[in-house]
């Protein structure tokens, strides 16, 4: 087995088992009928900083937790694959990160979901690609524009029970990990060697192969509930 797709089918793996918690954590709550929320982040109250460790587990319902595991997924086999000598230590640093600065400057609710997690691993990326400024990790972040150029809508603030502050602290958590690391990317060596190997001018042959790439509309989910939990269904939640 090649070392890239050795690498690869390591990063899925990874990804896997961390969609796979949110999904048990899930099951658990429709399971025995009960809600999780209040693991959620509780901005400046001292049981709220529970939620920096166990908020991006908790969704609102099985159509948040969906349309954030598919991003989440992908975000993680790019990170691990491409950065994968920094790749565990900068999510560490993205999550706790986030988390702390939304349990700081947050609306007083219940914040939950894994958007802020999924907005600063893409502007990691992003921003790596920029403060490196070579040709493979450019063409990285303009991977990654395509893919999630939309999300940035979602930190302008808004009304509603959407965790807006999350997506915010996530994009910051992403650029701030990006420039403490930026002396620190190892794996880049990996991403050059990639691009060098599989995309050099003077080798590349079309072998009948035709790659599709759209860019569709992302939706991120990232909700925040009001201090008060309880059994019965709100009428006016928004994912």
């Amino acid at each position: 087995m090649s070392k890239e797709k050795s690498l690869f089918r390591q990063s899925v793996v990874f990804g896997s088992y961390i969609i796979l918690a949110l999904w048990l954590v899930k099951s658990m709550e429709w399971a025995f009928a009960t809600n999780f929320a209040h693991f959620g982040i509780m901005p400046r109250h001292l049981l709220g900083t529970i939620g920096i460790f166990t908020s991006p587990f908790i969704h609102g319902d099985f159509l948040h937790l969906l349309s954030n595991s598919f991003s989440l997924m992908l975000l993680i086999i790019i990170l691990f694959f491409f950065y994968d000598k920094i790749a565990l230590k900068a999510l560490l640093y993205i999550y706790i990160s986030t988390g702390i600065f939304v349990w700081i400057i947050a609306r007083e609710a219940y914040h939950i979901g894994a958007s802020g997690v999924i907005y600063g691993i893409a502007s990691f990326i992003l921003f790596s690609g920029l403060l490196r400024k070579n040709q493979s990790s450019l063409a990285l972040s303009f991977v990654i524009l395509l893919l999630y150029g939309g999300m940035f809508y979602g930190v302008l603030p808004q009304d509603g029970h959407i965790s807006w502050e999350s997506h915010l602290m996530g994009l910051l958590s992403g650029l701030l990990v990006a420039i403490a690391m930026k002396d620190e990317f190892a794996g880049q060596a990996e991403l050059e060697l990639y691009f060098e190997k599989n995309f050099d001018d003077d080798e590349y042959q079309d072998d009948g192969t035709n790659f599709n790439f759209t860019n569709p509309e992302q939706e991120f989910s990232y909700e925040y509930k009001t201090k008060e939990i309880d059994d019965t269904p709100d009428p006016n939640k928004i994912d």
